[in-house]
């Protein structure tokens, strides 16, 4: 089934995915709306690509806020047509977005034209929207949360995973040491292709697990740790920890992180621990656009690269989720709407 696009009267017709009930992939469902013609300052586009990602199937599950909801928050395609007040972009323009506003799973869209980017030439739809949420993840990760120094040494949680397989790259072109956590052997082979420079399988006692990365680093532990997992590694990330270290929380796939004494961030060292999110590191226009460029430069440089594992139509949404979440997918899954 493709999802066509017609025009009647005023409005376009578009096809999207709607979430009607929290739950399993069966709660998504295909539906059809008229769009109605940009406001003064959004865009109309047809998308080429629709990314799929973690924080998608964990809306579905119970964190969006209500429903019904609209699903996905990444998108790449082409402009259609402008608001009145939008400047910088003409219709035919190739342009992707990520981080919201929801509804990316959609054959066609309004959104602010603030939040999109022009696609450089050597980057398809789909390989934009497999590495440009997580990218940006990774820049503000390496490059805006603390300076680091070249031999400094970090501990990144699930190397091997999306944004691992992009910020573990950044931080070697950097000259940082990366200690990597990874879930299986498998995917220990693949965090080390990436550059880590060791390698620790979970799960893990957590005092096996620190007293091995305090072994790593001469006994002074990690400048940061970059923690995506949340409750079952915050343990070994603290602990992991040099004196004015940072920990990194940045997601929470096991689980949210139980409150923590600062009485207990002093005896470990003065460390310092912060819980952020790429849409406060790219709400300004400004700090957008220097992400994009520093994601596109990485790319054209080779230093991270796209890797699409499958594409699927925008009707087997849920199929993609569930393939995103058996973790048997070595790359992004995208979601192309088709003509």
């Amino acid at each position: 089934m493709h999802c066509r696009l017609k025009r009647q009267g005023d409005h376009m017709k578009a096809t999207y995915i709607e979430g009607r009930a929290f739950g399993g992939p069966d709660v998504l469902q295909l539906k059809t709306e008229e769009l109605g013609s940009p406001a003064p300052d959004d865009i109309l586009i047809r998308q080429s690509a629709i990314g799929v990602n973690f924080l998608d199937a964990m809306q579905r599950k119970g964190a969006a806020a209500t429903v019904p909801y609209r699903m996905g928050l990444e998108g790449a395609g082409q402009v259609l047509e402008l608001g009145r007040n939008v400047r910088g972009l003409s219709p035919g323009d190739r342009v992707v977005y990520a981080g919201g506003p929801p509804g990316s799973y959609a054959s066609a869209r309004l959104l602010p034209a603030s939040r999109v980017v022009k696609l450089p030439s050597f980057l398809g739809a789909a390989e934009a929207v497999s590495i440009f949420f997580k990218a940006l993840t990774a820049d503000y990760l390496v490059n805006r949360l603390r300076r680091l120094r070249k031999g400094d040494a970090v501990l990144f949680t699930a190397a091997a995973g999306g944004v691992g397989s992009l910020a573990v790259p950044m931080l070697k072109a950097q000259g940082i040491t990366v200690i990597g956590t990874v879930g299986n052997e498998d995917k220990a082979d693949y965090a080390r292709a990436l550059g880590c420079d060791h390698v620790l399988v979970l799960p893990r006692d957590a005092a096996e697990a620190i007293q091995r990365v305090k072994n790593w680093t001469g006994g002074r532990g990690v400048t940061v740790a970059y923690d995506s997992v949340g409750k079952d590694t915050f343990e070994q990330s603290l602990g992991s920890l040099s004196r004015f270290g940072l920990l990194v929380s940045f997601g929470w796939a096991s689980g949210d992180v139980a409150p923590v004494s600062l009485g207990r961030l002093r005896e470990q060292g003065s460390v310092f621990v912060t819980r952020p999110t790429v849409s406060h590191y790219t709400e300004d226009r400004a700090d957008l656009d220097e992400a994009a460029g520093r994601v596109f430069a990485a790319v054209d440089q080779g230093v991270i690269k796209a890797n699409v594992f499958g594409r699927l139509p925008l009707e087997k949404a849920g199929e993609a989720q569930s393939l995103l979440e058996s973790g048997f997918n070595s790359g992004s899954v995208v979601l192309e709407p088709g003509e």
